[in-house]
C-alpha cells in the first residue's frame, strides 16, 4: 500500500472516496419535473456539520474549505461567475482565476464565518419506471451577507456556482460528521442524503418569481413550507397514478 494511502485510511477527517452512482433517468421515464432552490442557513444546528465537522479527534474542514481546497489546490472543480446581479445561475461563464483569488481573498478578509449560507440548486422528479420521486442537486453556491450604507442586512448574494455533479468525487474525500452508528459521513453523503435543513425560496414559474418577490418574514417561512408540502404530496399523487 503507498505512503499516501495510509496517511487517507488513518486521517480521521478523510472519507472514503466512494461516490454513489445516481440510477439512469430516460427522458420517456421523467413523469414531472419542478426545479427548486432553497437556502442552507448554518446558524441553524441542524446543518452544523457543514460549519463545524465533529466526532473526529482533531479539527476537520468544513464545506467551504473543501471548497476552497477543490478550486485552489486540486483543481477539480470549477466556479462560475453569478453575474453582476448574482442570479445567474446556469453555469455560463467560468470565472477567472484571477476573479476567483479576489473573491475567496475577500472571504478571508470578512473572517471565517463570511460563508454563512449555501444556496442548493436542485430537480425534483418523478420516474415512472420505479414510481418514485426524486430530488437531485444541480447547484451549489456559497453565500455571503450584503449590507446596506448604515449596516442593515439587506440579505445574500452567491459568491460563484459549483456544478454539483462536478463536485461529488470531491466530498466523498472529506468527512463531516459521524453517523448513529459511529461511521464517519462525508460531504457528499449528507448532501446527496438529503441530510440537511433548507428553506425553499423559489420554484421554477413562468414568472421567474422567488418566494420573497411576494412575501416577507413569517410569510415566506410558511409560503416556503407550504411549497415543501405540495411537492412531497405531489409524489404520493403520482405514485397513485
Amino acid at each position: 500500500m503507498a505512503q499516501r494511502d495510509v496517511l487517507e485510511f488513518t486521517d480521521p477527517c478523510r472519507g472514503d472516496g466512494f461516490v454513489r452512482p445516481h440510477a439512469v433517468l430516460r427522458e420517456a421515464d421523467v413523469m414531472w419535473t419542478r426545479r427548486v432552490w432553497r437556502q442552507i442557513d448554518l446558524r441553524d444546528e441542524r446543518n452544523a456539520p457543514f460549519a463545524r465537522p465533529g466526532g473526529t479527534r482533531q479539527p476537520c474542514r468544513n464545506l467551504m474549505s473543501v471548497i476552497r481546497h477543490g478550486l485552489k489546490d486540486e483543481g477539480g472543480i470549477t466556479a462560475y461567475d453569478p453575474g453582476p446581479d448574482g442570479e445567474d445561475d446556469v453555469f455560463r461563464a467560468r470565472m477567472s482565476g484571477t476573479a476567483l483569488s479576489a473573491v475567496l481573498a475577500g472571504i478571508d478578509t470578512l473572517g471565517p464565518d463570511a460563508v454563512g449560507r449555501f444556496m442548493i440548486k436542485e430537480d425534483w422528479l418523478f420516474d415512472r419506471s420505479w414510481s418514485v420521486m426524486e430530488a437531485r442537486i444541480i447547484g451549489l453556491a456559497p453565500m455571503i451577507e450584503v449590507r446596506g450604507e448604515f449596516g442593515e442586512l439587506r440579505g445574500f448574494r452567491p459568491l460563484f456556482w459549483l456544478y454539483y455533479p462536478e463536485c461529488r468525487q470531491l466530498f466523498s474525500w472529506w468527512n463531516a460528521t459521524v453517523g448513529a452508528d459511529g461511521a464517519r459521513v462525508t460531504y457528499e453523503a449528507l448532501l446527496d442524503g438529503r441530510h440537511f435543513a433548507g428553506e425553499i425560496v423559489k420554484v421554477s414559474n413562468a414568472h421567474d418569481r422567488g418566494i420573497d418577490g411576494s412575501s416577507t418574514g413569517l410569510d415566506a417561512l410558511l409560503e416556503s413550507e407550504a411549497i415543501r408540502k405540495r411537492l412531497v404530496d405531489m409524489g404520493f399523487d403520482l405514485w397513485h397514478y
